[in-house]
């Protein structure tokens, strides 16, 4: 049998932590509670609500079909009641130990994240950072749910509850590896190449591009995430099409030989997107503030 009166936010918070980490630990970690407390917190859940709320699986703690029903209606208020006391309660940069949530790709916390931290943390030293790392098709509803309080890449959310602003526009460029390059001009028609296609962004247009220049069959190995590319290309004779910002950082450090040509992808909008319930939240405009003042340029 239900017992609504058992229940407080500490509990609904915990909830919450554990459908999104799969863990009570790091849960309860993320909450400031200990293992202990965690677990018995989660029983005082299990027996107010009437069920067990999660099954321990090989994979974490996954939610049963009760909690399934309930968490997006928990997560909805949840946001509301935070996004009312942060907009009250203001926001002090010197003092805050808030936590703020991003979402970036792989591309993005190599991008964005060291600079991006690195001035948050001379101006807030107590506050921390976290990157959730939303799926494109997810990240309406995390920004939403404020599991994120800002999303920064290829995105665009042209929904009326969503805000976003353009920081820059990037084209994809041609690089090379080194030891391809040192060997003359780059034929693309007979290279070998390496596609990276980030499921979160333009996976399928960059396919299609490929396929529209005549490439995709030289295409010898496929990757979803640009982390691995340096390493490859220290190991390939081979050359990759990707975004323009990259490509210019891998030629800076001599990971890559920047060539001449441009993808036929257009210019990309690199978006800062948020949801509009934090839109006068203080600590979140400072935030986005930050990441305009270090990224935006003009696009005159």
């Amino acid at each position: 049998m239900m017992n609504i009166r058992q229940i407080d936010l500490n509990l609904l918070s915990l909830l919450v932590r554990i459908a999104e980490t799969g863990s009570v630990s790091v849960a309860g970690a993320q909450l400031g509670l200990s293992q202990p407390a965690s677990s018995n917190a989660l029983a005082r859940l299990r027996q107010a609500l009437g069920d067990p709320l999660f099954q321990r699986t090989r994979e974490g703690m996954v939610p049963t079909g009760f909690a399934e029903a309930i968490l997006p209606g928990i997560k909805e208020h949840m946001a509301g009641i935070e996004a009312t006391l942060t907009s009250v309660a203001g926001f002090d940069p010197g003092t805050s130990r808030r936590r703020f949530r991003l979402s970036l790709s792989g591309l993005g916390e190599q991008n964005f994240l060291p600079r991006l931290a690195a001035t948050v943390f001379d101006k807030a030293p107590f506050v921390t950072l976290e990157n959730v790392s939303s799926p494109a098709g997810e990240l309406a509803e995390t920004l939403s749910s404020r599991r994120a309080d800002i999303a920064i890449g290829l995105i665009d959310l042209a929904l009326p509850t969503m805000r976003q602003q353009v920081l820059f526009r990037d084209d994809y460029r041609v690089i090379a590896s080194p030891a391809l390059a040192a060997r003359g001009p780059v034929d693309l028609t007979r290279a070998r190449l390496i596609l990276v296609a980030p499921s979160a962004t333009f996976a399928r247009e960059i396919e299609a591009m490929h396929t529209r220049l005549g490439l995709a069959d030289r295409v010898c190995l496929r990757m979803s995430h640009f982390g691995a590319l340096p390493a490859m290309l220290d190991t390939l004779e081979a050359a990759a099409i990707v975004p323009g910002q990259f490509a210019a950082k891998l030629a800076e450090d001599g990971g890559a030989v920047l060539l001449p040509a441009r993808a036929d992808l257009g210019r990309q909008a690199v978006n800062l997107v948020w949801h509009e319930r934090t839109e006068t939240d203080p600590g979140c405009q400072w935030l986005r503030g930050i990441v305009t003042r270090l990224f935006a340029k003009d696009q005159s």
